[in-house]
């Protein structure tokens, strides 16, 4: 199970920016390969594991019609929290909320779920979130499993994208530590961001068919260039 352990917070600036808010231009596509052929190929490749054996079928028939009518990976979500997928691999990443105090910790809470079928364990020793009003700047470091990483260091303005970028970095990290082939993938940007859970071959098959920058899941350096971010390290 996934543990965390909250530290400090300090009060800090709400912002209100739609900077990264996108819209998708999708269109019909044809495939080089059936969708059912993708779908199958994802199947072997343990995409579905995560998913409970009585929604399986049903994600299948999504994916292969985003596939086959647009550019999309699609999923089916939970009713209860709809932008939280039967496939626990895609989450609704917010820039805004992650920016916001508490926002790291909550969206981690979030994909509790996903980390307990990884069978991997998160413990946040300490959670720092610093906003200087004089000076108007934000200092955020949080430490995750012993590991110290480096947010935001005095940072002016809106970082509703370099909040994402740096959670994702973060989880990449952590991941790559802990021995999981899983990744973060980032699409999408603002309040429409996303986060998708997918190993390297996963990503590699679907990328080619995925042609809109705006909303398929991107390696961070690729996002950071959709994006206009600047990818700052998080060591």
């Amino acid at each position: 199970m996934a543990i965390f352990t909250l530290g400090l917070y300090f009060v800090r600036a709400k912002t209100n920016s739609n900077k990264f808010s996108t819209k998708s231009s999708q269109q019909p596509i044809k495939l080089n390969l059936e969708a059912k052929q993708i779908v199958d190929s994802l199947q072997k490749l343990g995409y579905f594991k995560y998913t409970e054996a009585d929604n399986i079928d049903n994600l299948k028939k999504e994916i292969i019609s985003g596939l086959e009518e647009y550019y999309y990976l699609s999923t089916i979500y939970e009713d209860n929290k709809p932008y939280n997928s039967k496939d626990f691999r895609h989450y609704h990443l917010d820039g805004e909320d992650l920016f916001e105090l508490g926002g790291f910790i909550d969206e981690l809470k979030e994909m509790t779920l996903t980390f307990d079928k990884m069978n991997i364990k998160l413990v946040v020793n300490e959670n720092l979130e610093e906003w200087d009003e004089k000076n108007n700047w934000l200092n955020h470091r949080i430490t995750i499993n012993n590991k110290q990483y480096i947010v935001f260091r005095n940072f002016r303005g809106y970082g509703w994208g370099e909040a994402a970028q740096r959670f994702a970095d973060i989880l990449n990290d952590q991941f790559q530590i802990l021995g999981t082939d899983e990744r973060i993938y980032l699409a999408n940007g603002g309040n429409d961001g996303r986060a998708v859970f997918l190993t390297e071959d996963q990503f590699k098959l679907l990328d080619p068919y995925l042609k809109n920058d705006n909303d398929r899941p991107l390696r961070i350096e690729d996002w950071c260039k959709v994006m206009q971010i600047e990818r700052q390290n998080i060591n």
